[in-house]
This record gives structure tokens, sequence and C-alpha cells, in this order.
């Protein structure tokens, strides 16, 4: 699952978000005034879906499309 959350974080690094993780786990992702968080490291395909979903609709381009 680390892969996973280390290609999302990738991602969003490269377009611009800020991305961390406090030390109660909770991922928070951040572009402007937009912040998107996760309560923890996603587990299930659900919670994957649900967090790469809050981010694409937050405007993050997951998988990146091709130019």
């Amino acid at each position: 699952m680390a892969d996973r959350m280390d290609q999302l974080i990738a991602a969003a690094a490269r377009q611009g978000w800020s991305v961390r993780q406090t030390p109660r786990g909770v991922w928070v992702f951040r572009k402007g005034l937009i912040t998107v968080t996760a309560k923890r490291t996603p587990e299930t395909g659900r919670e994957w879906l649900s967090l790469i979903g809050a981010l694409k609709g937050a405007g993050l381009d997951f998988p990146p499309t091709g130019k």
C-alpha cells in the first residue's frame, strides 16, 4: 500500500499540492484554499477510491493524463 501512497503523493507534488502526515497519521493534501484530509493511509479498495475521488474532485489529475 505504501507504493500507492507514494505514487499519489508524487502526483500531487508535481501538480503543486502540499502533502504531509500529522503525528496522528492524518494525511493532509492542500493546494491554495483547498484541503483534503484522510484520517489514515487507505487500506481497502473502497478507501483508496474514496480518497482518489475526493482529490480528483478537488482538481488533482490522477492518474495523470498524457499531453
